[in-house]
């Protein structure tokens, strides 16, 4: 079962406002991760610069900065 482990609010392309959830599970011992959109349930993945993009890459999702 996925636990939530962090939330971070990022802003989507239209201007909504996103929360984006860190969640993990273990699996046989093995620590899973993953990044989850609160609108929709979309799997994220967190680029190198930090912001997040849709699993097929259709939209980016911003980090607001500390």
């Amino acid at each position: 079962m996925w636990e939530d482990i962090e939330v971070v609010e990022c802003l989507g392309e239209r201007g909504d406002i996103i929360d984006v959830i860190k969640q993990e599970r273990m699996i046989d011992g093995q620590s899973q991760q993953r990044w989850l959109s609160s609108r929709g349930n979309e799997i994220l993945v967190e680029r190198t610069d930090g912001h997040f993009e849709t699993q097929n890459g259709g939209e980016i999702i911003t980090r607001f900065p500390d």
